[in-house]
């Protein structure tokens, strides 16, 4: 066996040897050549386990003029949201030989720079998490001829992409609530995400769609814009219990802020869901510990989803810069939060 520095290096000749073929036939094995027979096949990967053999991941790149890897760019790694969509990224890519690299973005601007740095000859592919594609970013894609998909954004963008479909989530949520028997519903959500393209909260845009639907008056001081934060829903809920006819129903635009609507709730006084019912969103993993009615947004499905597409424009099934638009329902997941069908005391009617 091959020595360098000192210590032995399993090489692709001392596979062959054992396995008793040629060293180009154990190549096509490493490349994943079908034509090889599964015999041959197995019997190759039995010697490469027996010896220890590690493939040479920049020799199998150069060879073949890929990198076996993507880059995945996404903004600031600091939300369970984003964690998740890894998972299911990763997922995808367990079936493979390819590996990711990760560009998280601090600022919209940042964006910019982590495009321009990408060549074709670091990664075979991008995907774009949550992101607003700009013009120069898909010139730059065109240039370097990378494929890319997108996952969570819904601008009109010629790429495959996941697109979530946040309005009708937020109907889910909404129309549950009138059910219930609540005419007075109002929404606390988060700030328009600032690596998003402008436009209005698709969040909000289901809630008014909803309240319009269901002929229930569309009170704006029913609507909170408050931080992404736990703190955040709990001044959204003050502010709303201040109100001279405050609400009996609240649609919170992510979990995190539901969980701070639920303390501010305990710290008024009111019980829930008795005096207030309340449904968050996204489904993170403390809604079921804190008993939240949510919306359940599948962040490792889009993640999975999302490169799976991109696989398949590696492999040619899709042509690069093919236009496909997945789209992805959220799910009503009903706990304690909303209680039952609510009744004003002693009239048995539903109440106000």
């Amino acid at each position: 066996m091959a020595r360098r520095g000192g210590a032995s290096r399993v090489t692709i000749r001392d596979v062959a040897r054992v396995a008793g073929v040629g060293v180009a036939t154990v190549s096509r094995v490493l490349n994943g050549d079908p034509a090889v027979a599964a015999a041959t096949r197995e019997r190759i990967y039995a010697v490469m386990a027996q010896l220890g053999y590690q493939p040479l991941r920049t020799a199998r790149a150069l060879s073949r003029r890929r990198t076996d890897a993507v880059l995945v760019v996404l903004p600031l790694l600091t939300r369970f949201f984003y964690v998740e969509i890894l998972r299911g990224i990763e997922e995808a890519l367990l079936e493979t030989n390819i590996a990711f690299l990760l560009r998280s973005l601090e600022r919209p601007a940042d964006g910019s720079q982590a495009i321009a740095s990408v060549r074709r000859d670091l990664v075979d592919g991008v995907l774009l998490i949550s992101l607003a594609v700009t013009p120069a970013w898909l010139a730059r894609l065109e240039r370097e001829r990378l494929p890319a998909a997108v996952a969570d954004a819904d601008q009109d963008v010629p790429l495959p992409r996941i697109v979530v479909d946040h309005a009708a989530g937020a109907r889910l949520a909404v129309r549950h609530l009138a059910q219930l028997g609540h005419r007075r519903i109002a929404l606390i959500d988060r700030p328009d995400d600032p690596f998003a393209e402008k436009r209005i909260s698709r969040r909000l845009l289901g809630y008014r769609q909803a309240l319009q639907e269901l002929g229930l008056e569309l009170r704006t001081e029913y609507e909170h814009v408050t931080p992404f934060s736990v703190e955040g829903g709990t001044m959204g809920l003050y502010s709303l219990m201040q109100l001279p006819v405050p609400p009996t129903a609240v649609f919170v635009g992510s979990d995190t802020q539901a969980w701070g609507v639920l303390r501010a709730a305990r710290q008024l006084g009111l019980e829930v869901p008795r005096d207030l019912a309340v449904v968050g969103y996204h489904d993170i993993e403390i809604a079921e510990l804190l008993g939240l009615t949510t919306v359940r947004v599948p962040m490792r499905v889009i993640g999975r989803r999302a490169a799976q597409l991109l696989l398949e424009c590696l492999s040619g099934r899709l042509a690069r810069g093919e236009e496909v638009v997945e789209w992805v329902t959220p799910e009503l997941i009903i706990r304690y939060s909303c209680g039952a069908r609510r009744r004003e005391p002693g009239t048995g009617g539903v109440g106000e």
